[in-house]
């Protein structure tokens, strides 16, 4: 049984059962996105609510804020609509404090960009990292969070659903997948890269390539700067793993994580 709750401020808390609930994990964001329909011939609430959480069987499915708030009047009746993202938002929403930090450590990442945010540090190694980690104005406090992950943990960072910050590998999990209603299977080649040149540090030309040999029949080269973050084998393996796409529609509930 999922169960809806709604937060106010205050801590005041309201239940409501949705007649439409749409919940939405990407990899490629740390935010998920909750979006629920609710059929009241009258307003739900008399106070605006700022928060939502939705658990299933007493698990925590998602616990986020409120983006927007929509009243729907038409044929099928007053409906109200609900568009919500995980905590993780305001890491994307928020800029992060300008500044130079030294040796900065991940104790030091939650104390000055986290906990200011109602969010919190998960695994991660909290020892202090020599370097320096510069923070310009304008960035936000995820790519300060993907910086420091990158360069001084050499993992990227990712988030849980009560609002810990995890700069740790993914935990593997197999799933079975059931009541499959419909499958499709994609080959997609325009993914591949077929060559990665490497730029020489002395002088400054394309000189050291990467050639990948399933790539047959198939022109797509990519440059790496002398300074970049990524290796070439990583840029092949990436366009490799985006070659086969695989879309199940299934009945029920499925708990999957990117």
């Amino acid at each position: 049984m999922t169960k809806v709750t709604f937060l106010f401020p205050g801590g005041k808390e309201a239940e409501a059962a949705p007649d439409r609930l749409s919940l939405r994990r990407d990899s490629d964001t740390p935010a998920d996105s909750l979006e629920l329909e609710i059929l009241a011939e009258r307003p739900l609430f008399s106070l605006e609510p700022t928060g939502v959480r939705a658990e299933r069987d007493g698990v925590l499915l998602f616990l986020g804020i409120l983006d927007e708030h929509t009243v729907l009047l038409g044929a099928a009746g007053r409906r109200e609509r609900f568009s919500c993202r995980s905590l993780a938002a305001r890491m994307i929403d928020c800029e992060a404090l300008p500044g130079v930090l030294q040796d900065p450590s991940l104790r030091l990442m939650e104390q000055r960009f986290l906990r200011p945010l109602g969010l919190f540090l998960g695994e991660g190694d909290r020892s202090v990292k020599r370097g320096i980690l510069q923070v310009k104005k304008g960035v936000s406090v995820w790519q300060v969070l993907n910086d420091f992950g990158r360069d001084l943990l050499r993992t990227a960072p990712y988030c849980g659903r009560g609002g810990e910050v995890i700069f740790a590998a993914r935990a593997a999990r197999v799933l079975p997948v059931k009541n499959v209603e419909t499958a499709e299977i994609s080959q997609r080649p325009y993914s591949a890269v077929s060559r990665v040149a490497v730029q020489n540090t002395r002088n400054g030309m394309y000189t050291a390539v990467w050639e990948n040999p399933n790539a047959e029949g198939i022109c797509r080269v990519r440059y790496l700067s002398a300074s970049a973050k990524t290796s070439p084998r990583a840029v092949i393996e990436a366009g490799e793993r985006g070659r086969l796409a695989v879309r199940l529609l299934c009945g029920g509930y499925f708990d999957g994580d990117p």
